[in-house]
């Protein structure tokens, strides 16, 4: 008798025990329903109010619907792998207008090419372009980007033979750039005439986030996935919807996440940002000098700094931006575009383009920072004015 009872109780105890993981079970699977019920209207409610797609830029393109429907797939699918010292590279992926093609440089975007067919006898010089996603060209098909164009306008002249490489990456800072420039050179290649196309994310590094004129983007991301590893290996948590929608509880409602930093402080930022900058053009310059090639630099615009005149998409997206975080974001990136233009006008060792569009009328941006094809052309021109005249004039047009 006595060990029947013992086996009912146990039994009970299971059945207990068993009622208990089933109802924590449901009880999961409501919590994680409820919060994607949320985040889903949330989005619905809170959608960006001026995605690029919907920039005036694209209205007489006929590429526009079907290029954004492949750049959707391309943001949300593309990865880009880990790579020495640069972390990271240009996003593998093939499509109708967005292509990385892997070379023996590595995996960059695709330039459409304009060289002559002359050039086979005299040969070909190399001009290679680095940057951020502006270089790499997030908004334009292949055709349309920088580079592209870059190689159209350089080699109108058919003595100009260039070759032009997309060396771009979305985030890339200027150490970055010269890193890959250095890997580059110790592999045994090197260009004729290298160009660098920045400003922006190394405002937005060294005088917002993480606030370090020599970091880069998501270092505070990176460095905690290697300074705590068992957090790390919790990351997977982040992929609940309760825990999404704790944090969005958190940013919407908890202590504001960026503190607000004082004036004094942003220009010390903005200072110690663009000697940074400087300090890496020297670099280069050294290399140059070394390597017998030419280097040009160029301070990209940015829709929160210049007199262009605004269409309302423009107006509306830079007086949008300008609130984004408190303001923090625009209060940094123009601080370190006002010391940028001033330390140009004094050095002369960088061209400053951000005034670039103060007399063009029609719509340029598709966000704060990318531009159209037409804006990738003007900026195209005017870094061919500056490379192709000087470039060879001593040398009666051959490369060193």
């Amino acid at each position: 008798m006595e060990r029947t009872r013992r086996a009912i109780s146990g039994e009970r105890l299971f059945a207990i025990l068993g009622c208990s993981v089933a109802a924590l079970g449901v009880l999961a699977a409501l919590v994680e329903l409820s919060s994607f019920a949320f985040l889903y209207a949330y989005a619905r409610l809170h959608r960006d109010p001026f995605p690029p797609q919907k920039s005036p830029a694209y209205n007489s393109e006929e590429w526009g619907r079907a290029f954004w429907t492949e750049h959707t797939s391309f943001g949300s699918r593309a990865r880009s792998n880990y790579l020495p010292f640069t972390v990271w590279g240009a996003k593998k992926w093939h499509g109708k207008y967005i292509n990385t093609d892997d070379t023996e440089m590595g995996t960059w975007r695709r330039t459409i090419p304009a060289i002559h067919e002359g050039c086979r006898k005299t040969g070909v010089r190399r001009l290679w372009v680095f940057g951020g996603s502006t270089v790499y060209g997030i908004g334009t098909p292949d055709w349309a980007t920088i580079p592209s164009y870059l190689s159209r306008e350089l080699n109108t002249d058919p003595s100009a033979c260039l070759d032009v490489t997309n060396l771009g990456a979305e985030g890339y800072v200027t150490n970055q750039e010269a890193i890959l420039l250095i890997q580059q050179l110790k592999a045994g290649r090197r260009p004729d005439i290298a160009v660098f196309y920045d400003g922006i994310n190394d405002s937005l590094v060294g005088a917002f986030s993480p606030g370090i004129p020599t970091a880069h983007w998501d270092f505070e991301t990176i460095k905690a996935k290697f300074e705590s590893p068992v957090a790390s290996k919790l990351a997977c948590l982040n992929l609940l919807y309760s825990s999404q929608l704790v944090k969005l509880l958190m940013e919407i409602y908890g202590p504001e996440v960026h503190r607000k930093i004082s004036d004094e402080e942003l220009a010390v930022r903005a200072q110690a940002t663009v000697q940074n900058y400087e300090a890496n053009l020297k670099l280069v310059q050294i290399l140059a000098s070394q390597y017998g090639f030419k280097a040009y630099f160029f301070w990209q615009p940015v829709l929160a700094y210049g007199d262009k005149p605004l269409v309302p998409f423009e107006r509306n997206l830079r007086d949008a931006s300008s609130q984004e975080l408190g303001g923090h974001v625009h209060r940094g990136l123009t601080a370190v575009y006002a010391d940028a233009e001033s330390r140009s006008a004094a050095s002369g060792s960088f061209v400053f383009l951000s005034h670039i569009f103060d007399k063009v009328q029609e719509p340029i941006y598709v966000d704060e920072f990318h531009l159209d094809s037409r804006g990738n052309e003007i900026v195209a021109h005017a870094i061919a004015q500056t490379v192709w005249p000087g470039s060879f004039a001593s040398t009666g047009g051959k490369s060193k």
